[in-house]
């Protein structure tokens, strides 16, 4: 095993317990300026070994500004932490002390300053030192250790202070405790730094004794401000929250009457009498507020979430997420009913679904008629014949499109389109029917016909429907007029490729049996 994967597992690797007790910390109570001093007194040893595993295994070329930029700053400023952490913890008896706080930060890092201004880098650390003994010049090195040393004792005072002059039996347990616990620290850094500087040991295996002593300190730290509460009231937190929440939360008993509730609801309910409150809500499926409880009396679990609306006094209604909890108290049994507003969210939600529809829809459809357009006619049609279906497929072709753009306009030519159809929607009433428009002037009636039916007749009965039907705009008259063509599946093709282009084949064959002029009608099958 190598000494960098050594260096990893004994330095680098623990380090993360701090980041580990640093998020506890935080998580536990982030409001709390004593976790918040805790977290980055934690934070201060992350970052303290991370720099010394960077100078000794990983970046040894720059262990000068690594040691001078990164572990000096880290190290004064976990001694800098010590010293506030004490005199947070003293309360009301060290509360004085706390306007000197700046003062502790400030001269630690003003000397530390003065020597990286004023001296040389390379004087200040020596990088050619390998026999175990510190590569900090002397008088760095001296400066340091008195303020490492010397801000752990002035911790220790202040807890000691505190323990003395507590008279809180609870508090002088914690004093007590956290001083030992002070002690044992600076009895560690003493004996690890006497131990180095008298070469018993080399700088590689003092960062583990010294992680170890930190880890060891660290845990303890963290325990006693856990297990002693050293943080606000719980059930004052809790009133807070209560008071502070951002959804609106109500005491329910089980009959659906309100007993309790917080300012949030209060506002929403500011006009509302009490009793009339329950009957606000409304349950997608119908249910009012007394129906849903008397559902679920017998029902143990709590945890329940469920959509409802209401009514905002007469304004648009609200769309909420109910959250019921089911509680045994000593004289009778309540819900909790927690309730957020997802108005915006669900008015975000239903532009989103329309979104989609009207996307589906014009994927699927002929912008101008509304028709389906070529790619849903196919996709269609593949489902028929996936099931095997038995259907006519007619391929209908307007005559004197092109002239009519040309003699009236694209406008009128829209128009005509839109008209053409309006009138074959006409013929495509039964289920299986379908219309679409593949091309310009091309449209494709799909009709679903049973083995009986005798499809030649069934194609011209729906097709005469269009016979006489003329075109109207304004003083303009224009005779429907189109030619078409019929293949049947499965009989003519066994695929859409092939049913098209037959039906094809069949409408231009009509149109060239007869000569046509502006205004024949080749309605004819």
């Amino acid at each position: 095993m190598n000494a960098l994967f050594m260096d990893f597992l004994t330095i680098q690797l623990p380090t993360y317990f701090f980041l580990y007790m640093a998020i506890t910390l935080l998580y536990r109570n982030r409001k709390s300026k004593i976790n918040r001093i805790a977290a980055l007194l934690m934070m201060a040893l992350v970052m303290y070994f991370l720099f010394e595993y960077l100078k000794t295994s990983l970046l040894p070329q720059y262990q000068m500004q690594l040691v001078l930029y990164g572990s000096a700053p880290a190290l004064l400023l976990f001694v800098c932490t010590l010293v506030h952490l004490s005199v947070l913890l003293g309360d009301q008896l060290t509360r004085p002390l706390r306007k000197w706080l700046p003062l502790v930060y400030a001269s630690p890092y003003t000397l530390w300053l003065c020597f990286l201004l004023g001296w040389d880098h390379h004087l200040l650390y020596n990088e050619h030192v390998t026999d175990g003994r510190s590569p900090l010049h002397p008088t760095y090195l001296l400066m340091s250790i008195t303020f490492i040393i010397g801000y752990i004792f002035i911790s220790a005072l202040l807890l000691a202070y505190s323990w003395l002059r507590s008279k809180e039996p609870r508090r002088k347990v914690i004093y007590r405790s956290l001083l030992l616990n002070d002690f044992q620290l600076f009895g560690t850094f003493a004996l690890i730094t006497t131990l180095l500087q008298s070469g018993v040991i080399i700088t590689r295996v003092s960062m583990i004794f010294y992680f170890i002593g930190y880890l060891v300190w660290a845990m303890r730290l963290r325990h006693l401000i856990g297990k002693y509460n050293i943080m606000p009231d719980y059930r004052k937190l809790f009133q807070i929250l209560f008071e502070s929440a951002p959804n609106a939360i109500l005491l329910l008993d089980l009959k659906g009457n309100v007993k309790e509730m917080n300012p949030r609801a209060q506002r929403w309910f500011a006009d509302v009498p009490v009793e009339q409150i329950p009957a606000q809500f409304e349950l997608d499926n119908g249910q009012n507020l007394q129906q849903l409880l008397s559902s679920r009396l017998d029902q143990p679990q709590s945890g329940e979430h469920l959509e409802m609306r209401m009514n905002n006094h007469g304004q648009t209604n609200l769309d909420l997420i109910a959250g019921m909890d089911r509680i045994a108290g000593a004289n009778e049994d309540l819900v909790v009913l927690h309730l957020t507003d997802v108005t915006s969210l669900k008015e975000t939600e239903r532009r989103l679904i329309q979104s989609e529809q009207n996307y589906k829809h014009s994927a699927h459809h002929d912008a101008l008629t509304g028709l389906y357009n070529r790619a849903a006619v196919e996709e269609q049609l593949q489902f028929k014949i996936a099931s095997n279906e038995r259907f006519a497929l007619v391929m209908i072709d307007l005559n004197h499109f092109k002239p009519i753009n040309d003699t009236y306009g694209h406008i009128v030519g829209d128009q005509y389109l839109q008209y053409i159809a309006q009138q074959l929607r006409t013929l495509a009433q039964k289920p299986g029917d379908l219309i679409g428009r593949i091309g310009g002037d091309e449209f494709v009636l799909v009709l679903s016909c049973p083995e009986h039916v005798d499809i030649s007749l069934m194609v011209q009965t729906r097709l005469s429907l269009l016979d006489d039907k003329v075109f109207r705009q304004d003083d303009l008259n224009i005779p429907v007029s189109f030619a078409a063509g019929l293949s049947v599946y499965p009989e003519d093709a066994p695929d859409i490729i092939g049913l098209l282009r037959y039906a094809d084949q069949q409408m231009y064959n009509r149109k060239r049996q007869k000569h046509l002029d502006t205004v024949l009608h080749v309605n004819e099958l």
